[in-house]
């Protein structure tokens, strides 16, 4: 039986696209021209090419080619091969930057079941290369399947992708819900892409992910995780938590925070309420502070208030529940999270919450830290906290620092009030018998 030809794309010469060599990287560039001077396709593709076409700076330059990996690190001295169920070159530049290069892929018709035991939810069929067509069809939307040719600088377009660009049309390629259950992790990227370009789900692209949120269940741990982590890092997660709260996915993968968005704000009664939490990454996506800074809250907004209200649930008062940090640490861990915390970031969150408890009551109760709390290492940490939390509450920031510096300068006044001394009681010594 006669193999059908692949389709012939939809081709856009350079006068009709705005994408310019001029605004691909440089080292990117350096790999496409040598794999097109030795006779390879060479093929900028997928997030590099919709940015661009966009007018925004890609985060990534991904590479695909006709050369297989052994001839690609032929090609560069500074390449490496890596993977197991596909194999990819890294072409290593200064600055730590690193261009990926792909051959092209194809998805078999058949897969060995010892294949399929091996990769268990993760796609499968990667360890099969094809053609450009049968490379695009198998990505997950129609933006990223848009392949840019070195050759003659133009847009090869195999699914529709530029006519879904130029409307704003977040769409799968192919069937939606055979494209998700293929691999689930594509209803969390078209959320993500509806998001970061403010496109619009397709109305059947929208019904499969509700339809098949459920599969996410099942996916593999350390894929989901890393999936999330570029939702956490990402400037509008806000958005994007929210798009996977309406959109089902959420009570999937994140059951316990889904389950308290959903119940009654209670206005000021409660330390956090829903809204906080809504409102604290919403401040958080538009926020100036360290990157580092800014993911530690991120974490704490969404765990801390999980972890309050086991609290509460469990003991009887904050103070009992200070006296026991094992049991603290028992509740930070049975929160079960999308993302990755390591346990050094565990304990740091359990002295967060413990110092924090300790601050509300000082303020609260007596109006005085201790100047011995006021030496402990966390002490700064736990005050910028309870500023950000206070903040995201609605109360004045001065008022805030002024009622801490009250009971800070009281901590330490009564550290300098000098004690009274008791008086020793002098113990005479009775004069010795005289025996003489």
């Amino acid at each position: 039986m006669e193999e059908q030809a692949p389709p012939n794309p939809i081709v856009f010469p350079r006068p009709e696209h705005r994408l310019s060599r001029k605004n691909i990287d440089p080292d990117a560039l350096k790999v496409l021209l040598r794999l097109h001077r030795h006779g390879y396709k060479a093929y900028l593709v997928g997030g590099g090419v919709r940015d661009l076409l966009l007018g925004r700076a890609p985060k990534d330059f991904d590479v695909s080619t006709d050369a297989r990996p052994g001839q690609i690190r032929k090609l560069f001295n500074n390449c490496r091969i890596i993977g197991r169920r596909f194999r990819l070159a890294h072409i290593y530049f200064r600055g730590n930057k690193i261009i990926e290069v792909s051959t092209f892929r194809r998805t078999p018709t058949e897969v060995a079941v010892e294949e399929e035991a091996a990769v268990g939810t993760a796609k499968r069929g990667d360890n099969t290369f094809g053609l450009p067509y049968e490379d695009a069809v198998r990505r997950d939307l129609t933006i990223n399947g848009l392949f840019y040719d070195i050759a003659n600088f133009s847009i090869l377009d195999y699914v529709g992708g530029m006519e879904d660009l130029k409307a704003g049309i977040i769409r799968t390629i192919g069937p939606s819900d055979e494209r998700f259950q293929e691999d689930p992790m594509r209803m969390l990227r078209a959320v993500r892409y509806t998001v970061r370009t403010g496109f619009e789900m397709e109305p059947e692209t929208l019904a499969a992910v509700r339809r098949n949120a459920s599969f996410l269940e099942g996916s593999n741990r350390f894929r989901l995780q890393d999936e999330f982590q570029k939702d956490l890092e990402s400037p509008a997660f806000s958005s994007v938590l929210r798009l996977q709260w309406e959109m089902g996915i959420l009570s999937v993968i994140f059951p316990e925070l889904d389950a308290y968005l959903r119940e009654q704000d209670e206005g000021g009664a409660a330390l956090f309420p829903p809204s906080w939490i809504w409102d604290a990454q919403a401040g958080l996506d538009t926020s100036s502070e360290n990157r580092d800074l800014i993911r530690q809250r991120r974490v704490m907004s969404l765990v801390v208030p999980l972890v309050e209200r086991k609290v509460t649930k469990t003991y009887p008062s904050q103070a009992e529940a200070r006296k026991d940090p094992t049991g603290i640490k028992d509740l930070v861990r049975q929160v079960e999270t999308p993302f990755a915390v390591p346990r050094r970031e565990q304990e740091k969150l359990k002295t967060y919450l413990i110092g924090w408890m300790r601050l509300l009551e000082f303020i609260e109760v007596s109006n005085l830290i201790p100047v011995s709390f006021q030496k402990k290492a966390y002490f700064d940490r736990v005050v910028q906290w309870h500023l950000f939390h206070q903040s995201v509450a609605g109360r004045s920031e001065q008022e805030v620092r002024e009622a801490l510096d009250t009971a800070i300068r009281a901590g330490r006044a009564r550290k300098r009030r000098p004690r009274k001394r008791r008086k020793k009681r002098m113990r005479h010594r009775r004069k010795p018998l005289d025996l003489s």
